[in-house]
């Protein structure tokens, strides 16, 4: 295996457990933004693209555009969920704000 192939399979490990948190923990339905309606919807359509953009970035198919999303829906969490709690949830945002900026720089490069 190469190193690539470690690397993918590292950096998508993150998004295969938040995927399956947001199916089975059903306290993150508390981290919807109260502006937001229904939020069953919005923990288990996050969920969904976790898992959607993992399976994309190892599958290799459309890897580009997996990143890219990945990214972007990290920095709608940090915007939305993360930012008006910052002080709270540190250092999470900052993690989120990481895996951002990874997703969107290996998008670059594939």
């Amino acid at each position: 295996m190469s190193l690539g192939r470690v690397g993918k399979f590292l950096y998508t490990l993150p998004f295969w457990f938040f995927g399956v948190m947001h199916f089975t923990q059903a306290s993150f339905m508390n981290f919807v933004p109260s502006y937001l309606p229904i939020p069953a919807f919005w923990t288990y359509g996050t969920g969904l693209c976790f898992l959607a953009g993992a399976l994309g970035v190892l599958a290799g198919k459309h890897t580009e555009l997996a990143y890219k999303l990945l990214g972007a829906l990290l920095m709608a969490i940090f915007l939305t969920v993360h930012l008006p709690n910052f002080e709270a949830m540190m250092p999470i945002p900052l993690f989120t704000l990481g895996l951002a900026g990874a997703s969107f720089a290996f998008s670059e490069n594939t």
